[in-house]
């Protein structure tokens, strides 16, 4: 039997398929590149704007001198790219050096939760187990003897106990690590290690502000350029697609799906995946497992060019296709492919 759309099946615009039979078949490229719908919106993603900005560069290095292109060229393109690039390695640089921040300043936090423990033992021999008015020049915290839950009262407590253990130095016990100056060497580290925190933060901060302004820019290139190729393409001129463009009398649902990869994962878990379809928004893959079902079952649509599909018996041989859909409709079924589930 023919595979079925799922009657029951609706994408998150709340389109439902339509009835009937869909064949899936085997479609070939006639054109190249990424189009979105009709009037060239230019993409929010940061992933789709660079890689039509690409496609772009390709076709204004086939067509800028014929076309008279003069205004966004292709080296004005490939310097926006580059921009993009250097800022999305810079914010990830930023990133990293973020994280290990953090790591470290949870390392030496840690560092100072142990010796707030060890000192409040040693302490609690000479002052008592409960609070009293005793424990207040200690600097513990909220009239509790406890370890402080907060980061900054532990900061507080550790610079408390060094003037506390410099002022008592016949409380200091050096055999459990608990005096002032290793007081004092937790409260340095402490405040040393969110000092360098907070400076990786603003860094982060500007990166991510430097890499949105790239985009910006790329985004705004792009724009411009559809704006000027517009003098000199009809609204049916097939050169739009050589821009990876929709030309402005394109249909606006998505061009199928062009090819399909199953891969095995986990015991009973296969992944899909496929390379975007003009003007689609999201994906659905449908299902087969041989022999079981009698026809193909639809699984939830994803917006990602990839699909974890689960549920499956090891062993199981496995038929998989997707439909690409956006607001306007659907798209044909793609080429279906089988796989022996792992």
């Amino acid at each position: 039997m023919a595979p079925q759309y799922d009657s029951g099946a609706t994408y998150d615009s709340g389109l439902r398929y339509a009835d009937g039979p869909v064949v899936p078949v085997v479609l070939t490229q006639t054109k190249k590149g990424r189009r979105y719908m009709a009037g060239n919106p230019i993409p929010d993603n940061d992933d789709d704007a660079l890689a039509l900005a690409e496609d772009v560069a390709d076709g204004l290095h086939q067509l800028e001198g014929t076309l008279g292109v003069t205004g966004v060229t292709e080296a004005k393109t490939r310097t926006a790219i580059t921009a993009c690039h250097t800022a999305d390695n810079n914010l990830g640089d930023a990133k990293k050096a973020r994280q290990n921040a953090s790591t470290a300043l949870q390392t030496v936090d840690e560092a100072a939760i142990e010796f707030l423990g060890t000192a409040r033992k040693v302490l609690s021999k000479f002052l008592g187990n409960r609070w009293s008015a005793q424990w207040e020049p200690t600097g513990f915290p909220d009239e509790s003897t406890a370890v402080p839950d907060s980061q900054e009262k532990r900061l507080n407590l550790c610079r408390s106990l060094n003037e506390y253990f410099t002022a008592n130095a016949a409380q200091e016990v050096a055999a459990m690590e608990v005096t002032a100056a290793i007081a004092l060497a937790r409260y340095t580290a402490l405040s040393d290690g969110r000092d360098v925190l907070a400076q990786k933060d603003t860094d982060q901060g500007a990166k991510l502000k430097a890499r949105d302004a790239a985009y910006e820019a790329l985004r705004k290139l792009l724009r411009s350029c559809v704006t000027e190729l517009k003098r000199f393409l009809g609204e049916d001129d097939d050169r739009w697609h050589t821009f990876g463009l929709n030309a402005p009398s394109d249909p606006v649902t998505p061009e199928p799906v062009e090819s399909l990869t199953l891969t095995a994962g986990t015991p009973g878990v296969i992944v899909a995946s496929w390379p975007r379809a003009p003007r689609a928004k999201r994906y659905r893959p449908f299902v087969q497992i041989v022999g079981v079902d009698p026809e193909f079952v639809s699984r939830d649509a994803v917006h990602d060019l990839e699909a974890m599909l689960e549920g499956f018996t090891t062993g199981q041989t496995v038929k998989v296709y997707i439909v690409a859909a956006n607001d306007d409709g659907e798209a044909p079924a793609g080429p279906t492919q089988q796989i022996i589930v792992p």
